[in-house]
């Protein structure tokens, strides 16, 4: 796929995704709406400090999908889901966080941290809470590329997980 750069002059729905933004202009907004697609990667943890030590052998792949909605600059609200390979329910949880992010327009990156919980069904019934940190690079104010990693505390006596996310931000 060939990214160009986008011409002011055609504003048409596939040249305003499918082109570098070189205006200067502001690239993240307030009143934003988004939708996250992604794929995801889950390991068990004992406790916070070990996820540096975590093999990549001994956790699960899967995809997901989220929204974001913004109502500043800076701060936000998401929801998301995973699909989780060999778990047996077919929606892993369902999660909310608060996100802030500090929009750096002239490179078009946001790096952000977030903070939240959900509900889990996997491997077993479960309320969690999960803090994180992530970056979004945005070709244009439409279209982007973000990758995070979360630590996810889940409730009662159930291992801890860290999870990594990769994926394609569209802006509404």
């Amino acid at each position: 796929m060939l990214i160009v750069t986008c011409a002011r002059a055609d504003d048409s729905w596939l040249n305003t995704r499918l082109c570098y933004d070189t205006t200067g202009g502001m690239i993240f907004n307030a009143n934003e709406f988004s939708l996250d697609l992604f794929g995801t990667y889950v390991a068990g943890e004992r406790h916070f400090l070990a996820w540096p030590n975590t093999s990549i052998r001994h956790g699960l792949w899967g995809g997901g999908v989220g929204g974001n909605y913004f109502f500043t600059r800076y701060t936000g609200f998401g929801v998301d889901t995973a699909f989780i390979d060999g778990t047996s329910h077919f929606v892993d949880h369902v999660g909310g966080n608060i996100i802030f992010r500090i929009p750096i327009d002239p490179v078009h990156l946001a790096p952000y941290a977030f903070g939240g919980g959900g509900y889990g069904w996997n491997p077993d019934k479960r309320y969690f809470a999960d803090v994180g940190v992530g970056l979004e690079f945005r070709f244009n104010p439409k279209v982007g590329i973000f990758g995070d990693a979360r630590y996810i505390w889940r409730e009662g006596t159930a291992p801890d997980e860290c999870a990594i996310r990769a994926g394609l931000r569209m802006v509404f």
